[in-house]
């Protein structure tokens, strides 16, 4: 102990009987009373040390160390976790996408694109107004180019035609345009024939690769 004690020092030290030298001889037997009083009221017994304390601590303490030094184990285990969450995360989308990729390319595809052919026969005038009053039938005006009339069983003509140049017909359905011919007019009508004639929504006439006229099919 310090010599430098002060009275509460030697009191306390009296009232523990931790020291009975002349250092306590000096503290007041007032104060050391009332330490000791203190002490009385306090539900604390003698405490010894268990015999296997020490042993506990060392073991403690081994038990700590090795857990600190397997810290880099642990964290590498859970970064493979986490790899293996992320890979199944990116797995998952990938897959995801492919799915999307796959309806896109299927189930929400256009339907595909009629075909047909450019008949290099002469049609009569009569043979147009039937198509024109067949049931089903639906026509177009192609401005002042000429008119165009589509049967429900895939007969057409391209009618009225005030150009006697070499012409295209493009048929434009939801899935693209399909381009037939060129052909040159015969007695101002071009006549062609469609495989899906309701796929068909607009007309177009072409000339050295430009439209000079777009007609939409109607109802005739």
């Amino acid at each position: 102990m310090n010599d430098a004690w002060d009275a509460e020092d030697r009191a306390i030290a009296r009232a523990l009987d931790a020291d009975s030298d002349d250092r306590t001889r000096d503290a007041d037997p007032r104060v050391v009373d009332e330490y000791r009083a203190v002490l009385g009221h306090l539900p604390v017994g003698e405490v010894r040390p268990a015999p296997e304390l020490e042993h506990r601590m060392v073991t403690a303490a081994l038990e700590r160390r090795a857990a600190t030094d397997n810290i880099t184990s642990i964290e590498r285990t859970r970064s493979r976790a986490l790899r293996r969450v992320r890979v199944a995360a990116l797995a998952t989308a990938v897959t995801a996408a492919i799915v999307v990729g796959v309806l896109l390319a299927t189930g929400t595809s256009p339907a595909p694109v009629p075909s047909g052919r450019v008949s290099l026969t002469t049609v009569r005038r009569a043979e147009i107004d039937s198509l024109v009053r067949a049931p089903g039938s639906r026509v177009g005006v192609l401005g002042a180019v000429g008119r165009v009339v589509l049967a429900s069983n895939g007969n057409g003509a391209i009618y009225d035609l005030t150009v006697d140049a070499p012409l295209a017909v493009g048929l434009v359905s939801s899935g693209g345009t399909t381009v037939l011919g060129p052909v040159r007019p015969r007695a101002g009508v071009i006549a062609f024939v469609v495989d899906h004639p309701e796929r068909v929504r607009t007309v177009t006439l072409i000339r050295r690769g430009s439209v000079i006229a777009t007609a939409a099919l109607k109802a005739g």
